[in-house]
């Protein structure tokens, strides 16, 4: 399956018509921003899921609400 998510170089021809800096540089501060909010993101996935155990908490019956998950890192902190 393939993603809709363009990549750095893609994203900044589509988003800007004439850039002030070398591609190479933005794209590798691009690269390093992502990285930082992504591994934030995880982080607090990882700590926000909610899990529902059966009464016997085996992970036969185990559930992870989703939307813990989607929600754990708000956009805002991107900004």
């Amino acid at each position: 399956m393939k993603n809709n998510i363009p990549t750095v170089e893609e994203f900044i021809e589509q988003t800007y018509s004439f850039v002030p800096f070398e591609l190479d540089q933005i794209t590798e501060l691009m690269r390093e921003f992502a990285k930082i909010h992504v591994e934030a993101a995880l982080k607090e996935a990882s700590e926000k899921a909610e899990i529902t155990y059966t009464v016997e908490k085996t992970w036969d019956f185990t559930e992870v609400d989703k939307d813990s998950i989607l929600n754990s890192y708000p956009l805002t902190n991107i900004n």
